[in-house]
């Protein structure tokens, strides 16, 4: 059975991290859960129980708010994300760090409390900060904009009951949609079925285009869905009531956006007899190396209808699904490597972020509607390419510009470290290059990474993409998947830090790596 809130909050550490997190004492708060882990109690109970503290806090009426007759967007998912990256994150880096981008996230829970009130600056953190607004500590604790739910238990078929969960997502009931999640979730044998269906739909809730808009979920719902599913798999779904209050009836807070895979499914009707149910099953070859550049390409520099052409005629000649979403991931990484504005890589690392959900999804659930989810794909890669005009490839200068020859590979580690941390996103790049170029083993590479992305506080999307990333190299099919780990330190490096993001790596040196 799963445990409710209550039952969770019996362990004697609930209470502290609570009061420690209400007071946004964010040093204090992580060095509770440090001290957690190090009396013995396991990560995944640790994780259970400051999840289910912070719960509450976190959530938002809606994603957008309107300030001075403007649309303005509201994202809060960023503690749950944040959770989930350094958890995975952790079995890349040396043995002494492995706990550092844990305690990171934890860190940062002080941070994201109340988002609606921190952008109508009534309420102080990370995005108050963010807007250079300083906020004096109010009298009263973030607001509980959506209540705890208890199981509902329908009558019908497991079909039945994930269609009326469904249902109750894309019309906007969160309170519904979360209690008939718990009362799915509280039977083992319909787990797998429900963890497909809330990645299903986190990745068809994606707008139609970026470009000129503020109200967008730039992919979010789709790397929400899979943070709850990650993290429930990681701690055990019993213990994971937080980590649910916190996600699941999120998935249904507006505004919902179904245009776009009302599109694909047209498309895909129009094009096949059997509205592709059957592609995964006939599709067996793989794209050329050829092709695969080309689809790079065309995902830079096409128009997205020309783009969904490309994709049908691919499926229509056989191309697998698996291979296609690879090769579209490919054209997420691309942008990164072609972004040289530090405030435009948040374009690039949300299409590739929604992507690898996607590519996830697609080698592991049993849908007949993958091929579908290929077409939002690779509409987000293109029109992200179209929004930045990335048309042009600029690393081979940066690469040209750097001489590695001679160098050991240690030599080349200590100065990737040294660029990334220094946030020379141009150099980070040329030495990543010529580390992969010379064939030195990647797992020392991809430690050095880590530990960078770990020492940054901001907000959990460098260690994000870097779990990404790295996924997506060891499981991709194609010969470019070397890209994928060049994109990594480029984003570090490129992208902009917010003032004190070392703090919480400093205290780890200072009290937490040696005890």
């Amino acid at each position: 059975m799963l445990l409710n809130r209550a039952e969770i909050s019996a362990d004697k550490s609930f209470n502290l991290l609570t009061e420690s997190i209400l007071e946004r004492d964010q040093a204090k708060t992580t060095d509770i859960f440090f001290k957690m882990v190090q009396s013995g109690q396991s990560i995944g109970d640790a994780l259970s129980i400051v999840a289910a503290a912070e719960a509450p806090f976190v959530n938002v009426p809606c994603h957008i708010n309107i300030k001075d007759g403007n649309i303005a967007l509201t994202n809060n998912d960023h503690t749950l994300l944040g959770l989930r990256a350094s958890t995975y994150l952790m079995p890349y880096l040396p043995e002494k760090y492995k706990l550092l981008p844990l305690l990171q996230s934890v860190w940062y829970i002080g941070a994201g409390l109340d988002i609606w009130n921190q952008l109508l600056y009534k309420y102080p953190g990370r995005y108050a900060t963010m807007k250079g607004v300083t906020v004096p500590p109010p009298s009263y604790g973030p607001v509980v904009w959506l209540e705890d739910a208890a199981p509902i238990v329908e009558a019908g078929t497991l079909e039945e009951r994930l269609h009326s969960y469904m249902v109750a997502t894309v019309t906007g009931d969160s309170r519904r949609a979360h209690g008939l999640f718990l009362g799915i979730a509280q039977d083992p044998e319909a787990r797998r079925e429900l963890q497909e269906t809330i990645e299903f739909l986190g990745l068809i809730d994606i707008q139609d285009t970026i470009k000129g808009r503020k109200a967008r979920n730039t992919g979010h719902k789709a790397i929400r869905a899979r943070a709850v599913t990650d993290l429930a798999n990681y701690i055990g779904w019993e213990k994971s009531h937080g980590v649910f209050y916190m996600g699941v009836p999120d998935m249904a807070v507006g505004p919902l956006y179904y245009s776009l895979y009302d599109a694909a499914c047209v498309v895909i009707a129009a094009e096949f007899e059997d509205a592709g149910k059957g592609l995964e099953e006939r599709n067996k070859t793989p794209l050329t190396p050829a092709e695969v550049e080309d689809m790079i390409q065309q995902l830079m520099l096409a128009s997205g209808d020309e783009v969904w052409a490309l994709i049908t005629a691919h499926l229509k000649n056989g191309r697998s699904i698996q291979s296609l979403g690879d090769a579209i991931q490919l054209g997420a990484a691309e942008l990164i490597l072609r972004t040289t504005v530090a405030r435009q890589f948040t374009n690039g690392q949300h299409p590739f972020d929604y992507c690898n959900v996607a590519n996830n999804w697609l080698r592991k659930a049993k849908s007949a509607y993958k091929a579908r989810i290929l077409y939002l794909m690779a509409n987000f890669v293109n029109d992200s390419a179209q929004e930045n005009n990335l048309k042009n490839s600029v690393i081979e200068g940066e690469i040209a510009g750097y001489d590695g020859a001679g160098k050991s590979p240690q030599t080349l580690l200590r100065e990737l470290d040294e660029a990334i941390m220094s946030l020379d996103c141009a150099k980070s790049t040329a030495v990543a290059h010529a580390y992969l170029k010379s064939g030195a083993d990647r797992r020392p590479y991809m430690e050095t990474v880590s530990l960078c992305a770990s020492r940054f506080q901001d907000d959990p999307h460098n260690q994000k993409i870097t779990v990404s990333t790295f996924e997506e190299y060891g499981r991709n099919t194609t010969h470019l998947k070397d890209r994928m780990l060049l994109a990594t330190p480029r984003l570090l490096a490129g992208w902009t830090k917010m003032p004190g993001e070392r703090e919480c790596a400093a205290r780890f040196e200072k009290e937490w790596i040696y005890n």
